[in-house]
């Protein structure tokens, strides 16, 4: 045992030391950079979603079944194309039915017309009648008054007389009153002719076209749906009328006013997206302001083929403001607050 306590006791002694290390204080890296003032344009980064303001909520006109929808969620579509196809039968029934009145108003005007024209023919006929009968009643009341004939043969000649004097009446009161009776077929035709045109119409409206080259971004119905007037049946934005909706801050809208304000001015902003380039024209600040911003909404017009863009796609978009004189270009890493720089 005292042998084996020595034996320790001397490895420990004549172990190797390990050198000990001074710590260094850890150096700093400083990128340095010469002041050189020019005229430069600075660059904003903006965020920003596409909107379509050109948006177009083709709804149903009448109530029918859907016979045929030819177009997807997503899918591009050229202007007049057919997008949907309601069943037409009903509305052609309309129509019928409005064709089938509208003879008989013009047959009923007809008859009118044709009346006119025979009462007419009749009426100097019924006044030479009418004449005749005053005649024999003249000569009925010289026999009565010779005592030659009986008071019945006048009695009997004054109501023929009476008889041939209420139609002759009759027949001057029908062509008096033939404007009135023209004036309200005239205007019943008006009104079947108006319910033709709006069945007429109808019909067409059985095939929903594009109003503009655009693309669909909804589409709630299928074949055999039953739609009511008013019911959606599909959206379509116009992909040449896509804006940008970014916001700018506050300390950028003083560059930016003056450059709304002449016409000859723009400002452009592009944005990289899948290896493509867009490039963005300011055409307006919003007009409202949010209160939990500060700044103002910029709507950037799309300059160009839209590609791949669609409709509510958040992009990130880099803005050149107008150039300023006497300006040096540093880090934004340099800057501490915004206000101060490191020399």
């Amino acid at each position: 045992v005292a042998v084996a306590i020595v034996i320790f006791s001397t490895l420990i002694s004549t172990r190797p030391q390990a050198p000990v290390q001074e710590r260094t204080q850890p150096g700093v890296l400083v990128d340095i950079q010469q002041v050189d003032y020019a005229a430069l344009s600075p660059v904003l980064t903006l965020y920003g979603r596409l909107e379509a303001p050109q948006t177009a909520n083709l709804r149903a006109a009448i109530n029918a079944d859907v016979a045929t929808v030819h177009v997807f969620d997503g899918q591009t579509v050229s202007e007049g194309q057919i997008l949907v196809e309601l069943d037409p039968r009903e509305a052609q029934l309309a129509v019928d039915q409005a064709q089938a009145e509208l003879a008989l108003i013009d047959a009923q005007i007809e008859a009118e017309q044709s009346q006119l024209k025979r009462n007419e023919a009749l009426l100097a006929t019924q006044q030479q009648l009418v004449d005749l009968a005053q005649a024999a009643v003249s000569r009925a009341e010289k026999l009565q008054q010779s005592q030659l004939s009986s008071q019945a043969l006048l009695d009997e000649s004054i109501s023929l007389q009476a008889q041939q004097s209420l139609n002759l009446k009759q027949l001057q009161f029908d062509i008096q009153d033939h404007p009135i009776r023209l004036a309200q077929l005239q205007a019943n035709r008006q009104q079947v002719q108006a319910r033709l045109d709006r069945a007429q119409l109808d019909l067409t409206r059985t095939n929903i076209r594009a109003p503009f080259a655009g693309r669909v971004s909804s589409r709630p119905i299928a074949q055999g749906d039953r739609v009511q007037s008013g019911d959606l049946l599909v959206t379509v934005y116009d992909l040449q009328q896509f804006e940008l909706r970014a916001p700018i801050p506050q300390r950028y809208l003083a560059d930016i006013y003056p450059v709304l304000e002449n016409a000859d001015q723009t400002l452009t902003a592009t944005a990289d997206i899948s290896g493509q380039t867009y490039r963005f024209e300011l055409q307006r600040l919003g007009g409202e302001v949010d209160s939990n911003v500060a700044g103002r909404d910029g709507l950037f017009r799309l300059i160009g083929d839209p590609g791949i863009l669609a409709a509510g796609q958040f992009i990130s978009v880099e803005l050149t403001l107008p150039v300023r004189q006497n300006t040096i270009a540093i880090p934004y890493s340099a800057l501490y607050g915004l206000d101060r720089v490191y020399r």
